[in-house]
C-alpha cells in the first residue's frame, strides 16, 4: 500500500523547530500541540533538526526526541516498520509519518490510540494486528496463482437464458401462455378466427417453457458448487428482474472477471445470474453466507436498485469489507443505441419511474435535453399515450415481434430513446455522487471495531478491474486530505478522508469535531459492564 499525505510534506522544519513538534506531537501521536516551547527547547530541537542531515536518527535518538516533547516512546520494531534502520532526513521524516497514518486510518479510525497501541508492540504483535498490511503483493499474488483448481466448477449458463432463474422472469412464459390462451378463446367467444401467429407464438412460449426447468436445474447444480468451494472472494450484488437486466449482468461479469488482469488469479466469486434457488428463504440465507465468507464485494448500479442489493451493500461495510460501487458513465447517443434493442416494457417502466423521480424537470436534465429535442416533453407525452394504447390491446411482455412493429411505425421512436438516454446518464450521475459523498450513510461502520468504511464508487469496467485487483493483492494507493466543511480553515466541522487513488472516493473518515470523537469511541466500545475500552 502507498499513502500520500500532501500537508505533511509542505511542512517546512528547517530552523523551525515549532513545526517539527507540531509533526511530532500532531500528526504522530495524534495530540493537540497548544504548548509553548522554552528557549531551552528550542535550542535542542535545533540540534536534533542538524543531524536530520548529518548522521541520521536511529530508533534510541528518535526516543529522545519523543521524551524530549513530552510523549511515549516507541519499541524499535515500531521504529523500523515504519522509519527503517534510521532517518536519514526529513523527508525520511515525513514519509514514516505519513505512512503510520495510512495505516492508523485503515486499521483503527482513530490516530492517537494507533499510536498508543502500535508503538508499544515487538514484530510479532505488529503482524498479528496489521496482519494484511503488512503483507507484500507479490506473495499475494503467487498464493493466488498457486491456488488448487476446484473440484467441482461452475455450468455456464448461456446469456440468453440466464432470466430464466429469476423469480418474476421464470414465471413470465406461464403467465403468457395462461393470457394468450385467454386472448385466443375471447376471440372465438366473439366470432373472430384468432390470426395464425397467436398459435406460432404460443409454440415459441412452449419451447421456451420446456426450457425453463432444464436451465433452473443446471442453477441450482451451480449453487451447490459455490456451497462446496472452501474459499470465496467476491460477490457481486445487482438488481435482475427483466430480461435484459439478466443479459446486462451477465456481460458485466464477463467481463469483469474475464480480464488478464483478474484471470491471472483464480478467483472464485459469486455470480448470482448462474445460481438458482428453488425458494426466496434458501436463496437469502444462500446470499448471507456468501456476503460472510467473501473478501469484498462489487455493487452493480443499474436503472433500478433495490432494497435488497442495497442491503447487501450495508452488510459488506458493516463488516469491514471494501466495496466498489460500479456506476457506469454511459455516453447517451450509444445509450440510446443500446436501449433502442431493449422491449417497450423497458420504456414503459422506465418513463413512469424517471417521472416519479422528477428527472425530467431538473434544471439540468431540461438543458441537456433541450439542446437536443426542444420540444421532448410533447414527444414524451406522445409516446407515453401510444405506449398505454398499445399495451392495452397487446398486454404480453414477451411477443417481441409485436414491440418491433410498434417501434418501426413509430415515426419518434430514435428521439424518444435519445431523451430517455440523456435522462438517465443523468441519472446514473446523480447516483454517483450519492454513492460517492452526498448521502450520510455512503459511509458505515465496521460493528466489530468501529472504523469507518466508504463506498469507492467507479464509472469505468477498466477502472473496475484495476480497483478490484488492487484490493485484493494489496496494492492500493491512497491520499490523506483534511476537508473542511466550514468557511475556516482545519475547523471542527472538518475531517481527515483517506481518500483512494483510483476512484478518490473517502475509503476511511476521522471527525474533526472533538466532542463526537470522544462520544462516538466511549458509547461504541462500552463493554458489558459499563467500563469503557477502545477494541480492535
Amino acid at each position: 500500500m502507498q499513502f500520500q499525505e500532501d500537508d505533511i510534506e509542505a511542512i517546512r522544519i528547517v530552523n523551525s523547530p515549532r513545526n517539527l513538534a507540531s509533526l511530532i506531537v500532531g500528526f504522530l501521536c495524534g495530540k493537540s500541540f497548544e504548548y509553548k516551547i522554552s528557549t531551552t527547547e528550542k535550542g535542542l530541537m535545533q540540534e536534533f533538526i542538524g543531524h536530520f542531515g548529518n548522521d541520521g536518527i536511529r530508533h534510541r535518538q528518535f526516543n529522545e526526541l519523543l521524551l524530549l516533547l513530552n510523549q511515549d516512546i516507541v519499541t524499535e520494531d515500531f521504529f523500523k516498520f515504519f522509519f527503517g534502520d534510521e532517518v536519514k532526513s526529513i523527508d525520511d521524516l515525513k514519509k514514516g509519518i505519513i505512512k503510520f497514518r495510512g495505516i492508523a486510518l485503515l486499521c483503527f479510525g482513530n490516530i492517537k490510540f494507533a499510536f498508543r497501541k502500535l508503538s508499544q508492540m515487538d514484530n510479532k504483535q505488529l503482524e498479528a494486528t496489521l496482519g494484511y498490511c503488512m503483507t507484500k503483493p507479490e506473495e499475494i499474488k503467487e498464493e493466488f496463482q498457486n491456488r488448487s483448481k476446484e473440484l467441482l466448477s461452475i455450468k455456464k449458463i448461456d446469456k440468453d437464458k440466464t432470466w430464466y432463474l429469476g423469480e418474476i422472469t421464470g414465471k413470465l412464459v406461464g403467465d403468457e401462455i395462461k393470457e394468450t390462451n385467454k386472448i385466443i378463446s375471447e376471440l372465438k367467444q366473439s366470432g373472430s378466427k384468432p390470426d395464425k401467429i397467436f398459435g406460432d407464438f404460443i409454440n415459441r412460449l412452449s419451447i421456451i417453457d420446456s426450457q425453463i426447468q432444464p436451465n433452473q436445474e443446471k442453477g441450482i447444480n451451480n449453487t451447490y458448487v459455490y456451497l462446496t468451494w472452501d474459499y470465496m472472494d467476491v460477490y457481486v450484488a445487482t438488481s435482475m428482474r427483466n430480461k435484459w437486466e439478466y443479459e446486462d449482468t451477465f456481460d458485466t461479469i464477463n467481463s469483469l472477471f474475464e480480464d488478464k488482469k483478474l484471470k491471472t488469479l483464480n478467483l472464485r466469486y459469486f455470480d448470482p445470474t448462474q445460481s438458482f434457488c428453488t425458494n426466496p428463504r434458501d436463496k437469502g440465507l444462500l446470499e448471507s453466507l456468501m456476503l460472510k465468507r467473501t473478501s469484498c464485494a462489487i455493487y452493480l448500479a443499474q436503472e433500478n436498485d433495490t432494497m435488497g442489493k442495497d442491503s447487501e451493500l450495508a452488510i459488506m461495510l458493516a463488516q469491514g469489507k471494501p466495496v466498489i460501487a460500479y456506476v457506469p458513465k454511459y455516453d447517451p447517443e450509444r445509450y440510446a443505441e443500446k436501449i433502442a434493442k431493449y422491449p417497450l416494457s423497458f420504456f414503459k417502466r422506465r418513463l413512469n419511474i424517471l417521472y416519479a423521480e422528477e428527472i425530467f424537470e431538473k434544471p439540468s436534465c431540461i438543458e441537456n435535453l433541450s439542446e437536443c429535442e426542444c420540444d421532448f416533453s410533447k414527444i414524451l407525452d406522445d409516446f407515453s399515450q401510444k405506449l398505454r394504447e398499445y399495451f392495452a390491446k397487446q398486454p404480453l411482455t414477451l411477443w417481441t415481434e409485436k414491440d418491433e412493429t410498434f417501434k418501426n411505425s413509430y415515426n419518434n421512436f430514435k428521439k424518444v430513446c435519445r431523451i430517455v438516454a440523456v435522462a438517465e446518464c443523468l441519472n446514473f450521475d446523480k447516483r454517483a455522487e450519492v454513492l460517492k459523498g452526498r448521502h450520510p450513510l455512503c459511509i458505515q461502520v465496521d460493528l466489530k471495531t468501529g472504523v469507518t468504511n466508504g463506498v469507492l464508487v467507479v464509472r469505468t469496467l477498466d477502472d473496475c478491474i484495476s480497483l478490484l485487483s488492487e484490493i485484493l493483492t494489496n496494492e492500493l494507493k491512497f491520499r490523506i486530505e483534511y476537508v473542511s466543511l466550514a468557511t475556516k480553515a482545519k475547523s471542527k466541522e472538518g475531517h481527515i478522508e483517506l481518500q483512494e487513488e483510483i476512484s478518490k472516493s473517502a475509503f476511511r473518515v476521522i471527525t474533526g469535531n472533538e466532542k463526537l470523537t470522544n462520544s462516538f469511541w466511549n458509547l461504541f466500545c462500552r463493554r458489558r459492564n459499563n467500563l469503557y475500552s477502545i477494541t480492535t
